[in-house]
């Protein structure tokens, strides 16, 4: 669009990586900081005090961190900012620990969280020292001796499952059905990833998933239990949920380029 043409209301889509460890999650709260609050300040002050309401493609927990959160703005028709701009005018003004990567021009009716087809999700586990480096950002399990057990009991959940016992939203009118379309096990050194990508997530799905699969590392849980938690259907045959501090939202899909998404590194080595 021309500068000189007459402004108009754009859509925005934003991909954004950020260190979860200070925030409350993505979503607005009450108390507390979250991504969102930041990153809706931010869009408020460049664009001359207009209140914009940005819709997150996923509602990250506290503690939870993303590589490629995915979000959506309507832009107002003044000030016009091209839409080249908006990225690096972005970046100036927001911490550290939030970061534009992408800001495009999008459909007009695009929104981040119901355009999406897929999202890719992955929890790292420190088997080695304890590293002053990595532990915002990892696990630590010094214990974690049974790889192919883990990877056996992962590829379970593959496919369209009920995962009622791997969330803590037990609401009965909520569909848990979700299609797991792969559920791998990287190792980097002493960092385990744990790469799982689905056409969506239940809350703290991933981390209750990832709590069993590492009993299964640590030879508490038999790698062919988790079959069996499926099938419970109840949040009473679940593990422990893993703590947030390992999660990572890697990439959300809104086309078929999930098919070749591959993990060919941990998460906080691609930013």
């Amino acid at each position: 669009m021309d500068e000189k043409t007459t402004p108009e209301i754009r859509t925005f889509r934003l991909e954004l990586s950020f260190d979860g460890t200070e925030y409350h999650g993505w979503q607005r709260q009450p108390n507390g900081i979250t991504v969102q609050e930041v990153l809706e300040e931010k869009l408020c002050r460049l664009f001359n005090n207009t209140r914009i309401r940005v819709q997150g493609s996923s509602r990250t927990d506290s503690g939870v961190h993303a590589l490629g959160m995915a979000a959506s703005f309507q832009a107002p028709p003044s000030p016009y900012i091209p839409d080249w701009k908006v990225k690096k005018a972005l970046n100036r003004l927001l911490p550290p620990s939030i970061k534009i990567r992408e800001a495009v021009i999008a459909e007009p009716d695009f929104n981040a969280r119901f355009s999406a087809h897929s999202k890719s999700y992955v929890y790292v586990i420190n088997t080695g020292d304890l590293n002053p480096f990595t532990c915002r950002w990892s696990w630590h399990i010094s214990d974690l001796t049974d790889l192919d057990g883990m990877r056996e009991a992962l590829k379970q959940i593959e496919g369209a499952h009920d995962f009622s016992t791997f969330t803590v939203e037990l609401d009965p009118t909520k569909d848990h059905v979700r299609t797991i379309y792969k559920a791998e096990i990287k190792q980097f050194g002493p960092l385990v990833c744990i790469h799982i990508m689905g056409d969506g997530f239940l809350y703290k799905m991933v981390r209750s998933i990832v709590g069993a699969i590492a009993d299964v590392g640590r030879g508490t849980l038999p790698s062919d239990a988790i079959g069996g938690m499926l099938a419970a259907r109840n949040r009473s045959a679940a593990r422990d949920t893993a703590p947030a501090l390992g999660l990572f939202l890697l990439k959300v899909f809104y086309d078929d380029s999930w098919k070749t998404h591959e993990l060919d590194k941990p998460p906080f080595w691609m930013m």
